[in-house]
């Protein structure tokens, strides 16, 4: 989301997520004619009292990243995105508009409330009015972020959320136009994004019981019942083509615990997701680490793209 509104456009960026176990951060270079480069990317695990700010800021002076452009993904449970008909404004018009349909849905003043809305494409809509994602946040985990990004002494760009990140990584990563699905998991539960040519149709959260420990099988029956809710509304309700992949990724979700069973449950082909198939990965890339800096990866991906206000 467009909460700075920076113009500049350089050849590197800079992703940081701060989490609730630590800060993740991934440093990618962009080369004429050659996929982007990921030079860097790394988890620091850091416990609830540490000055994660100061860890980060540490890190990156010893890289040389600091004057490097940043985006920040915010962490899930600190905004709502919320999904609704958009208003027929102008789509400069379209946050502030959104602001006053959505201040009975939120859990506080909207006065201190930031918004940011985009809408989705034009054959998203079920009826004839065309539907808009509105995003919003609480002040006070707004300025915190930018508070923690001054005292890391970042270039702070954008402040961004997870949805649009993996969607920044699927575009990277995956053939997009026929639309795929990217699911990511967690302990606990996992979310979903459909992406069709680079813009974001659905997004939804699920919960399934999977520990995401590196002995911990993923629950196949469950996550393919939530696969199939999530894909039969896509093509019911939303009247859309399915997507032609769905990919899984996350924590601890390796190519052995996708098994036959998961594979052939459904007629759309179920993946692991593969980074290396848009990206080029450095040498001191630690490829287990990836799951936990796919955020921060998607933040440092960021594009004007379609769809994003």
């Amino acid at each position: 989301m467009n909460w700075f509104n920076a113009k500049s456009r350089q050849n590197e960026m800079l992703g940081v997520e701060f989490a609730a176990e630590g800060v993740a951060f991934a440093h990618v270079r962009r080369m004429p004619t050659q996929q982007p480069l990921l030079v860097s990317s790394e988890f620091i695990a850091a416990d609830k009292d540490a000055d994660v700010a100061e860890i980060l800021r540490s890190r990156l002076a010893k890289l040389g990243l600091q004057k490097i452009p940043c985006n920040i993904a915010m962490s899930s449970g600190t905004y709502q995105m919320l999904l609704g008909e958009a208003p027929k404004v102008p789509a400069e018009e379209l946050a502030e508009a959104l602001r006053w349909r959505v201040k009975d849905l939120i859990q506080f003043p909207i006065a201190d409330a930031v918004l940011d809305a985009f809408l989705l494409p034009e054959d998203s809509a079920r009826g004839t009015s065309r539907m808009a994602y509105a995003v919003v946040a609480q002040r006070n985990n707004v300025t915190q972020l930018i508070a923690q990004a001054k005292a890391a002494q970042i270039n702070l760009q954008a402040i961004d959320i997870p949805e649009l990140c993996l969607r920044n990584v699927a575009q990277a990563c995956c053939d997009t136009k026929r639309g795929i699905a990217l699911v990511k998991l967690g302990q606990g539960g996992g979310t979903l994004q459909i992406i069709r040519d680079g813009n974001l149709y659905l997004s939804r959260q699920f919960s399934l019981a999977y520990n995401a420990g590196l002995l911990d099988d993923l629950p196949g029956d469950a996550l393919v019942l939530e696969l199939q809710r999530s894909l039969d509304y896509f093509e019911r309700q939303m009247r859309q083509t399915p997507p032609s992949h769905v990919y899984l990724c996350g924590e601890n979700v390796t190519a052995d615990k996708l098994t036959p069973e998961i594979r052939n449950s459904m007629a759309v082909k179920i993946e692991l997701f593969n980074l290396e198939a848009g990206l080029q990965l450095g040498e001191n890339i630690q490829e287990h680490n990836l799951s936990l800096c796919l955020l921060a990866l998607g933040a440092a991906l960021r594009e004007d793209a379609v769809g994003v206000v």
